[in-house]
């Protein structure tokens, strides 16, 4: 799946930086201890993920409106999950974790199937050159994890600046059977009202155009 940095077991087993020990923060390969907590904040239900979060605007943003929700956040860079850390505790946020890394081998692991209520994807990077194509979140096999881990009914969130991206998301979704396009603008009733990340901001304040999608996972027949 063109995981960033190779696979999870070996940047585990050749990990010179120890994970990063902050509240809000789990590291259930790298840090044994935290895993019970991590699967038990999985089971609460009503989990809503986000794939690279970057700032953490959306992120506790998300959770601050959502107290009914358990909010998961994964993100590679590490001052952006310390930020995620610190905004949490300093707003009093119970409900929000974040983890340091890709998010696809913790889907892939560590998410049930039909464990997920919604995943949120915002301006990814759009990895520009041919030869790092492989490395795009968006790519078939990461939707149909996707439509596995997603109970019937649930909603996967992508948005992107890249109008290039935004037709390849476009037309991956559409060569699924497992989702349903159900919205594509701010009139949309969850898109409307949904946190804006740092970069929807800036894009808004800019007036770049920011493509965005809602896409429905379908019930299984």
């Amino acid at each position: 799946m063109g995981l960033v940095g190779g696979s999870i077991d070996a940047r585990v087993d050749n990990a010179r930086v120890p994970p990063l020990d902050a509240a809000h923060v789990l590291a259930p390969f790298r840090r044994p201890a935290d895993r019970p907590e991590f699967e038990d904040f999985v089971r609460q239900g009503n989990l809503h993920l986000e794939v690279g979060f970057g700032r953490p605007h959306h992120l506790c943003d998300l959770a601050a409106a959502k107290p009914d929700a358990q909010v998961l956040g994964f993100e590679i860079r590490r001052r952006w999950v310390q930020q995620a850390s610190t905004r949490a505790t300093r707003d009093g946020l119970t409900n929000v974790r974040a983890v340091e890394g890709d998010a696809r081998p913790y889907i892939e692991r560590l998410i049930p199937s039909g464990g997920l209520a919604a995943a949120y994807v915002l301006f990814p990077d759009p990895w520009w050159k041919k030869k790092h194509h492989k490395r795009r979140v968006f790519q078939p096999g990461f939707i149909a994890t996707l439509a596995d881990r997603l109970k019937p009914g649930g909603i996967v969130v992508a948005k992107t600046d890249v109008e290039a991206y935004a037709d390849l998301i476009d037309e991956l979704f559409f060569d699924s059977a497992d989702f349903t396009l159900a919205g594509t603008n701010y009139a949309d009733p969850v898109l409307g009202t949904l946190p804006r990340s740092h970069r929807e901001k800036k894009c808004v304040e800019l007036g770049i155009p920011v493509y965005q999608f809602r896409f429905v996972r379908e019930a299984s027949p």
